[in-house]
Formats: structure tokens, C-alpha cells, sequence
């Protein structure tokens, strides 16, 4: 019993880690077609803002709140000055942002220096069976599943996501239809900004915060955004850092962490085989496969 509720555990606290990563940059991805390279610098500006904001005197809450604004604020300024030139050119924004992620870590280098800021470890543990757990990591799954479920309900219940998902699907005939489009994509890229943000505001809790901060979440967050695919956000991301999750989680326990990982970066890549577009194509075809083939049932 006990080594059923550490797999769950493990698998909760590997799902939010993947999620709370690439949610900002799915949300860039999936509705501007930006590779966002300097998504982890981002990451880096909110838990740098977090760390500030606590020694500043602010609560964890409100500090890792500041963190996502300090973020929101960077990523609207790299929008206007930079990214709005790029729509439509992948290739040119993947070398952009590649150099703007160059630009901000060093200068965080430079500016801030190589020591390491911290805030305190929160919420204390419980055990099960002898074995000690941290209420915070199923604080971070619940955190990951909320902004999950209020960027679901932003997309399909606001007037905010009708125009937000008119754009991503044919921007010039949202723009003949008086959507403002520049309004959007700028929105968007901040709203991803701010997610990256409060990311790496949860995650200074856990690691120490220093200029170099984001280079350890960017992998993570392109893997699960590649599997997800641009299709059908909010869906195509959980699905994927589930399925992600439950592989490194499953890899993890019976061998070591870096065979997890291991495990986990070919499991992306068998999935880039059989759905190129991301993984909610697999749903789409299993759904086609079942309308050719249904399943006979006894009357």
C-alpha cells in the first residue's frame, strides 16, 4: 500500500514539476507559433522576484505573485520590442529569443552575480508507512492543476479566449472581423510570461535561485510542449505531462533518476513518430478508429 501511494506521489510531484514548466510556453507556442528560447530566463526573472520580494518583507504567497509580474513585465517588453516582428518566421524566433536567453542570463550574471538567493521551504512533511513526504509538492500538483483548469475555462468561457483562439486559427480573417490581433498576440506572450514567472517563483522554494536558474527547466518544458503539440492547448498539455510523468515516475522507481529521464525523453521522441502534430492526434485518430471499427456490443 505504502508503494502504491509513493508512485502516486511521485507521479503528482513529476506532472506539476512538467506542467508548471511548459504551460507558459504552451500557451506561445500553441497560440502565436513562437518558440519562446528565452522561456526559462523568464522563469529566472520570476524566481529572482520571488526572492527579492520575500527579503523585501512580502509573504511567500505575495512574493511568488511579485515574481510572476516581474516576469509579466519582462516578456511584454521583449513582445514589443522584438517578438511582434517574428510572427509567422519560426525559425527567426527560435534565434531571437535563442540570443535574448544569452542576453538576459548574462546580464543576470553580470548584474545580480553568481550567488545563489533561496526562499525558506514551506508547510513542513507528513509520513505514510514510515516514509516522509512534503505537503508542498502536492501543493504544487493542486496549484498545476488549477492554472490548468482557469486557462481552460480563459480560452472557452471569455471574450478574451473567443478572440484568443480566432487569431490562432486564421488570424487575417479575425483581423477583417475587428478582432485587434497585435492586441492579442501581445496579451498572450504576456500571460505566458506571467505563468513562466510564478513557475519559477514555485520552483525557488525548491532550488537554489541564480542566474542560470531557468537552464534546468527549458529541456523539460520543450519536451512536454513538443509531445503536446499546437493543437487543442489545454488538453494537449495535461495529456502529455501526465503520460510524461507517469513514464519518468515508473523509470524512476525501479532504476534512478537519470534513467528516468532517459526514459522519459524517448518516450517524446516515440510519440514525435507516431503523432507528429502533438498528441491530441492520437486521440483524433483512436476517435476515427472507433467510428470505422466500432466495438460489438450484446444487446
Amino acid at each position: 500500500m505504502v508503494d502504491v501511494f509513493i508512485f502516486v506521489y511521485q507521479c503528482a510531484d513529476a506532472f506539476a514539476l512538467l506542467a508548471l514548466s511548459a504551460v507558459g510556453l504552451a500557451i506561445v507556442f500553441g497560440m502565436m507559433g513562437i518558440i519562446n528560447m528565452a522561456h526559462g530566463e523568464l522563469m529566472m526573472a520570476g524566481a529572482f522576484g520571488s526572492a527579492y520580494g520575500y527579503q523585501a518583507g512580502l509573504p511567500v504567497p505575495l512574493a511568488i505573485c511579485f515574481g510572476g509580474v516581474v516576469a509579466t513585465i519582462l516578456g511584454l517588453m521583449l513582445e514589443r520590442l522584438v517578438v511582434r516582428f517574428l510572427y509567422g518566421r519560426l525559425l527567426y524566433s527560435l534565434v531571437a529569443t535563442w540570443g535574448i536567453s544569452l542576453i538576459l542570463s548574462q546580464g543576470a550574471l553580470i548584474v545580480l552575480g553568481p550567488s545563489a538567493r533561496s526562499l525558506p521551504t514551506v508547510l513542513g512533511n507528513f509520513s505514510v508507512g514510515g516514509v516522509s513526504f512534503a505537503y508542498y509538492r502536492l501543493v504544487l500538483f493542486a496549484i498545476a492543476a488549477g492554472i490548468i483548469a482557469g486557462l481552460w475555462v480563459l480560452l472557452r468561457y471569455t471574450s478574451f479566449g473567443l478572440h484568443a483562439r480566432a487569431t490562432m486559427a486564421n488570424p487575417v480573417m479575425a483581423g477583417a472581423l475587428g478582432v485587434d490581433t497585435t492586441r492579442i498576440y501581445m496579451l498572450t506572450f504576456g500571460i505566458g510570461a506571467f505563468l513562466a514567472g510564478i513557475a519559477g517563483g514555485l520552483f525557488s522554494l525548491t532550488a537554489p535561485v541564480q542566474p542560470n536558474f531557468g537552464a534546468s527547466y527549458t529541456p523539460i518544458a520543450f519536451i512536454v510542449v513538443v509531445v503536446a503539440g499546437p493543437r487543442n492547448i489545454v488538453i494537449s498539455l495535461t495529456l502529455s505531462a501526465l503520460v510524461l510523468a507517469l513514464v519518468k515516475t515508473a523509470f524512476t522507481m525501479n532504476f534512478n533518476i537519470l534513467i528516468g529521464y532517459t526514459a522519459m525523453l524517448l518516450a517524446a521522441l516515440l510519440f514525435l513518430r507516431l503523432a507528429p502534430n502533438g498528441i491530441f492526434e492520437l486521440l483524433l485518430d483512436a476517435q476515427r478508429l472507433l467510428v470505422r471499427h466500432p466495438i460489438n456490443r450484446r444487446t
